[in-house]
């Protein structure tokens, strides 16, 4: 039997959730000693903890070049301010999956950046690493394949890993957002309504308890992937081009 398990990769966008989403993840992550990868969008006490937890997490960005972003009023002050919170960070993925061939080739050339993982082709086989120059840039663009808030909108949306259409041939990066594994919620609307109510970083456990489903959701896929991947610890985003490098 071909051992497939290094073709699945776990990411996770912060998107600005409050410390203790953060930590309830990057603790069962620690108990079960999986890598992940983090694309952050803020500093918080928090993100200071897993930075420090170099075995298992990198940490990557997450810039908001979008219309009334925090992170700035343009791209450099996006990217500069971003990088401030993550100096070493070399890896990316835009919120919004915001790009152009400009903005990449300034990612790469003036801020650091070598991977994005911006590129979402939802249950595709046969994905890849790909290396892009021009312009004096190199960058290694990741393709993912599964995404939490993205699989809420499909007809057949997957919340197993059991499921057959996630063991295809090829790299199946996947995207979690911490307050969708905390909600579970198989519907977007709830995130909005709550969203609408209440800050996010003011969110709690109190505060979202009666909407916290019960059901197949993004958190089961979740622990169920986490389970898998501590057969072998899983991989960095990193480490998918360090190995097509040699």
């Amino acid at each position: 039997m071909i051992d497939m398990s290094n073709d699945y990769i776990l990411t996770i966008d912060v998107d600005w959730a409050p410390d203790w989403m953060i930590e309830y993840v990057a603790n069962l992550l620690v108990r079960k000693n999986v890598k992940a990868t983090w694309f952050v969008t803020h500093a918080s006490p928090a993100i200071e903890a897993i930075k420090h937890r170099r075995d298992l997490f990198e940490i990557g960005i997450h810039p908001n070049c979008l219309p009334g972003s925090t992170h700035g009023n343009n791209e450099d002050e996006v990217l500069r301010h971003i990088k401030e919170i993550v100096p070493d960070a070399i890896s990316m993925r835009t919120h919004g999956l915001y790009q152009s061939s400009p903005f990449l080739t300034k990612a790469a050339i003036d801020h650091g950046i070598s991977i994005d993982v911006s590129l979402f082709l939802p249950r595709t086989s046969n994905l890849t690493q790909h290396c892009i120059k021009w312009h004096g840039a190199e960058l290694w663009r990741i393709p993912y394949f599964w995404e939490d808030d993205s699989e809420m909108f499909e007809d057949d949306p997957i919340w197993t890993f059991s499921d057959p259409r996630l063991h295809v041939k090829g790299l199946k990066v996947f995207d979690f957002h911490l307050t969708y594994i905390v909600l579970n919620t198989d519907t977007f609307s709830v995130y909005e309504k709550l969203k609408y109510e209440k800050q996010l970083s003011m969110w709690d456990l109190d505060f979202i308890r009666p909407h916290v489903s019960n059901s197949h959701g993004p958190k089961t896929l979740f622990f169920e992937l986490v389970d898998y991947l501590s057969n072998s610890g899983g991989r960095w985003i990193r480490e998918l081009v360090s190995s097509k490098k040699k």
